[in-house]
């Protein structure tokens, strides 16, 4: 597995520190909620945990993180025991494979990206029934401005902005976002400029969208509505 390959090689591939996302999770969480509210946090695609840890270590919450690669999850949960966390768990598992807990947050930081359509369409379907009504969702992915990939790699036939290099990956325009979680209340899609340090000592320099939405009380889901 590719990602297996990766942290085998790197372990903490971006570093310790937060990414994009989670700082600015943290910074709308402490402008538009009470000082001292607990939140139940689910982050899917957590890597090695560091924003996990970053949200546990910044506010009044507990987080369950899930990845599909075995060394990611192997890196986070010594963490947890090395540094006598509480409040955390990690978990291999694949956000298909989700029960039906809910959580008041929904944390996505750059798997979207790496989703075809159909994984797109699941991790949506999952993000919406593990939303309690009124919860958040939080989701970064690379923008179709994105210098670092834009145009990079063999594009997949009948699916814009999309490519093979690496990996696969699909940028985003804000329509086709706002389209796609048009189930939430939207209330930021904007995008982010930011260097994003490597643990091989290179900086990659790139422009994601940051999402945030809440979810409608009472929607019905895809499997209630039939959509």
């Amino acid at each position: 597995m590719f990602w297996d390959d990766q942290y085998k090689s790197q372990e903490r591939i971006w570093g310790e520190g937060p990414s994009i996302l989670a700082v600015a999770a943290l910074e709308y969480l402490r402008s538009h909620r009470p000082p001292g509210e607990s939140f139940s946090i689910l982050d899917i695609g957590c890597g090695y945990g560091r924003d996990a840890f970053y949200l546990l270590d910044n506010c009044k919450c507990s987080v369950r993180g899930i990845d599909i690669s075995k060394k990611a999850i192997e890196i986070a949960s010594k963490t947890v025991v090395d540094n006598r966390k509480q409040g955390v768990e990690f978990e291999l598992r694949d956000f298909r494979e989700l029960t039906q807990n809910v959580y008041d947050i929904v944390f996505v930081s750059n798997l979207y990206q790496l989703l075809n359509k159909e994984g797109r369409n699941d991790l949506r379907q999952a993000a919406r029934e593990a939303l309690k009504p009124g919860g958040l969702f939080f989701l970064s992915t690379l923008s179709v401005s994105d210098p670092e990939h834009r145009g990079k790699g063999v594009a997949i036939p009948g699916e814009p902005n999309s490519f093979q290099d690496r990996v696969y990956l699909h940028l985003c325009t804000k329509e086709e976002l706002a389209e796609d979680f048009a189930f939430l209340d939207i209330e930021e899609l904007r995008e982010r400029e930011y260097d994003e340090p490597r643990a091989t000592g290179e900086t990659h320099h790139h422009i994601s969208w940051i999402l945030i939405g809440k979810s409608s009380r009472g929607a019905p889901s895809k499997r209630e509505d039939g959509g």
